[in-house]
């Protein structure tokens, strides 16, 4: 059913992936901002001696980046496979990741999009047409209403004529 449908009419604009991008990464950083947080006054309470606070505001910057990069893709890569396809930012911007023949994301599909997301630059591949980590994993993201109406109507009119015979 999906092989033939196309999304190209369908896909977001880069106004609506620039959004995307500026909300996940602002719930990402307080995300885990809360997260290490929640884990530094846990250590406090069980330790009262220990000084993680001051270990946290004192990283190594190329450790911050690496846990920050890697919590990045861990939540994202979390919230598009739990929601099918969307994150915080989808949500609010009302799109959604699809395969680029319309078809749903794989599980493997969500982690190779989102690890494609270390590759330095990726951010701004976007610019140019998908992005870098669309291009890799074969993804897209569309408009969620728009693309799920087209794929309804379209489903709608192949099962014309058909009838379930049990």
């Amino acid at each position: 059913m999906y092989q033939d449908y196309k999304v190209g009419e369908h896909k977001a604009n880069k106004g609506l992936r620039f959004l995307n991008y500026i909300i996940d990464l602002f719930s990402i950083i307080i995300v885990t901002i809360l997260f290490f947080g929640i884990i530094a006054g846990i250590i406090t309470v069980i330790n009262p001696e220990s000084n993680i606070i001051y270990e946290f505001e004192n990283i190594n910057p190329l450790l911050d980046r690496i846990l920050t990069t890697f919590f990045y893709v861990l939540l994202i890569f979390l919230s598009e496979y739990v929601t099918k396809g969307r994150s915080l930012g989808k949500f609010i911007t009302g799109t959604k990741v699809v395969m680029i023949d319309g078809s749903a994301p794989t599980t493997k599909d969500y982690f190779y999009r989102n690890l494609c997301r270390i590759i330095p630059f990726d951010q701004l591949t976007f610019l140019g047409g998908n992005g870098w980590h669309d291009k890799i994993s074969k993804t897209t993201v569309v408009n969620k209403k728009a693309f799920e109406s087209d794929l309804l109507q379209a489903d709608n009119i192949e099962s014309i004529g058909k009838f379930d015979v049990e």
